[in-house]
Formats: structure tokens, C-alpha cells, sequence
């Protein structure tokens, strides 16, 4: 190693939403960093704070400060979304702020947006070796033999808890959950959700691909649900929706999808717009008509899964994961995202991850599959 090479260094930045298992990404990627000998940065809110040359945007990991942190919740290092890449300048000051800081290889933990931008990094500034850590609690993402994303398992065994309380004080007091769970563009967590927990029905937007429902089509839906559900003598459930139906509804057809914020990345906040907000009003009208008395709740799953501690399933998954980053990194590679196949580290280059258009394909749920028909075998409809 030359001199100036040892003044290089790694960094880690956590990019999107939380979910469970980052920190012991953080964690196992420090340890081993520094076994083989080199200092570890970790950038603060993401890409946010290094770009808009915020103080403190960038903090020194070692294994006395990260070395116990992998069975904890949450990110020491914060999260946001934030796109650096979206114009000239933004871009000339993280490339800037990262050399400051000696930086010449990073880890991205991230989803598939900010696999869009670890892709866009190492792809045009090579000097930068880049390596994606997939995150995401949606299981969007295409991994080997279907394995799962890190932080899916814990947030499936956390929601299912949550949706069986719901379904006890459903039954106790006679009324009607309508929880969205999150998953943007694949319905997996939802529909593992509502299978585990015993759900009366689940909707996830793979049923809505091809077409744009109205909120009075969804409603529809739920309406049929309630109604049977009725016919059993049974005026009590929980209905569970994934949270990317939103982007599935025609949005002329609601002033609140019309006036929807969206983040750096063009996607709508979740967090401004409830899904159960846009479809009770007229599946309340649907209700009035057909002189069914129905006492009615929204509840949002969301928040309640990002920053639990992580089952062991996924301590496991993510030591593999940070170790394998440093290992990929070292090994110089540059513009992949770090795997796990059971037993075997590998990795799968963000360039055969990407569509024409740049942005990297996902997987949604198969409603061919043996999991959609079972899953659906316990609804409903």
C-alpha cells in the first residue's frame, strides 16, 4: 500500500427510509475495514448534510463506537431521501465534500432509488469505488433465488404482532381496521402481513398493473369484502392495503393525490397523503346506501417497522452484508450491490440491474404464484 493510498478511507452512507439491520451493516462493515487497516466515515442524514456542507456532516467509526450497535433499531447515522445527483452543483459538492474527507471508496445502503444513485456514482466517476448494500422492509428488490431484502423479515414479524392485536380488539369491540402497510411498488410485506396475522383481505398494487382504478373501484373492493364478511355474521376485520395502491389510483379522480408532495426522487410522500384517507369517503358512501351500520378505523403500519430491533435473521444477514461490502470493495469492484445466497457471498452488477432509462428494476409479487393463491385462499373477497 502506498502512502497515499493509506490516507484513503472508507465511507457509509445510509440513503431512503429506515429499516431494520442498518446499524449492523455500519457495524460489520467498520470492524472489518478497520481489521484490514483502514479508518471508516460515516456520512450524517444521508447524502444530505456533506452536500449542503452542514457542520458535522461527517463523523469518524470505529469499533469502539460501532462495534456494538448491530442488534440495535434505527441508524446512528441518520437516513434521508435526498438525490445529490440531481443537478451539476449538488453533484460537484458531494464529490467535493468526499474528497475533503479522504473518501475514495463508499458504501450505500439503500433501496432501489439510492441504487439508482450508487450506480450513477461509480458508473461516471470512477475514481470513487462504489458498493450498494440492498435495504428495504418492500422486498422490491432482485436478489438471488428470490432471497428476501435485509430488514423484510423483521418488519413482516413486527406487523404481523401489530395487525393480530388489531384483529383482537376488532373482534372485542366490533368495528373495522383499515391499516396500509408500506410497499411502494411490490405488495410482499403486505401479503405476507395479512397471511401471517390472518387478515380478513389484503389488496397490494400488483392487482392494479395495467390500468388506473378510481378510489370508487378500490372502495368497491372493500365494500364486498364487509358486506360478505357481514353475511357471516361476523361485522368486525382488518382489511390490510399496501401503501403503493396510492400510486396505482387515478389521481384525477381525488384532490388529495392531486396535490400530493413528492420527494427529490418524484415520488409521493406517503407521509402527507393516508391511502385510507383518499377511500373511506366513498366507501362510506357505498355504506349510507346499503344501510350497513360499520364502525370504521385507519391505521397506518408504517413507522412502527423501520426502526425495531432486528430479528436474528437479519443480524445474521447484514454482518454478511458489511462484511462482504469491505471485501467487494478491496477486491476492486466497483458499481455492484453485495449479496448474500445462503452460505455464499456474491454480487450482482447495478449495471445489469438497470433498465434504458437508468433506473433499476425491481420485483414485484407473482399473482401466478403459489404464494399470491394461498395468501388469497384466506381472504375475503
Amino acid at each position: 500500500m502506498t502512502s497515499s493510498e493509506s490516507r484513503k478511507c472508507f465511507g457509509i452512507v445510509v440513503s431512503g427510509g429506515p429499516a431494520p439491520g442498518i446499524n449492523s451493516v455500519i457495524s460489520s462493515s467498520v470492524i472489518e475495514a478497520h481489521n484490514r487497516g483502514y479508518e471508516v466515515k460515516g456520512l450524517v442524514n444521508g447524502f444530505r448534510d456533506l452536500t449542503m456542507g452542514e457542520p458535522d456532516s461527517v463523523i469518524n467509526l470505529t469499533p469502539d463506537n460501532a462495534g456494538n450497535i448491530y442488534n440495535k433499531g434505527g441508524s446512528i447515522l441518520g437516513t434521508s431521501r435526498f438525490n445529490p445527483l440531481k443537478d451539476e452543483e449538488h453533484k460537484n459538492k458531494l464529490l467535493q465534500g468526499l474528497k475533503e474527507h479522504n473518501i475514495d471508496k463508499l458504501i450505500v445502503i439503500g433501496g432501489e432509488g439510492s441504487a439508482y444513485l450508487s450506480h450513477k456514482l461509480a458508473k461516471n466517476h470512477p475514481e470513487i469505488a462504489v458498493v450498494h448494500v440492498p435495504k428495504t422492509i418492500d422486498n422490491d428488490l432482485i436478489l438471488p433465488n428470490k432471497y428476501p431484502s435485509f430488514g423484510f423479515e423483521t418488519a413482516l414479524h413486527q406487523g404481523t404482532k401489530i395487525v393480530e392485536t388489531l384483529r383482537e380488539d376488532a373482534k372485542t369491540c366490533r368495528r373495522w381496521f383499515l391499516a396500509t402497510t408500506m410497499g411502494r411498488k411490490a405488495g410482499f410485506l403486505a401479503l405476507g402481513i395479512g397471511l401471517a396475522a390472518g387478515a380478513t383481505s389484503t389488496l397490494i398494487p400488483e392487482e392494479f398493473a395495467g390500468f388506473h382504478p378510481t378510489p370508487e373501484d378500490i372502495a368497491t373492493i372493500l365494500f364486498s369484502t364487509i358486506r360478505k364478511r357481514m353475511a357471516m355474521k361476523k361485522n368486525y376485520g382488518v382489511i390490510i392495503l399496501a401503501e403503493g395502491i396510492l400510486d396505482c389510483l387515478d389521481p384525477s379522480h381525488s384532490q388529495a393525490l392531486k396535490q400530493a408532495h413528492r420527494d427529490d426522487m418524484g415520488r409521493i410522500r406517503y407521509s402527507q397523503v393516508e391511502l385510507g384517507e383518499v377511500l373511506i369517503p366513498p366507501l362510506k358512501d357505498m355504506l349510507k346506501d346499503a344501510h350497513l351500520d360499520i364502525h370504521m378505523i385507519t391505521k397506518n403500519i408504517g413507522y412502527e417497522l423501520r426502526c425495531c430491533e432486528p430479528i436474528s435473521f437479519d443480524i445474521e444477514y447484514t454482518k454478511f452484508l458489511g462484511y462482504g461490502a469491505v471485501q467487494h470493495i478491496l477486491g476492486g469492484n466497483s458499481g455492484i450491490m453485495v449479496t448474500r445466497d445462503f452460505d455464499k457471498l456474491g454480487f450482482i452488477p447495478l449495471e445489469s440491474m438497470s433498465g434504458s432509462d437508468g433506473i433499476i428494476k425491481s420485483r414485484r409479487v407473482d399473482l401466478s404464484s403459489d404464494l399470491y393463491r394461498v395468501a388469497r385462499s384466506f381472504m375475503i373477497r
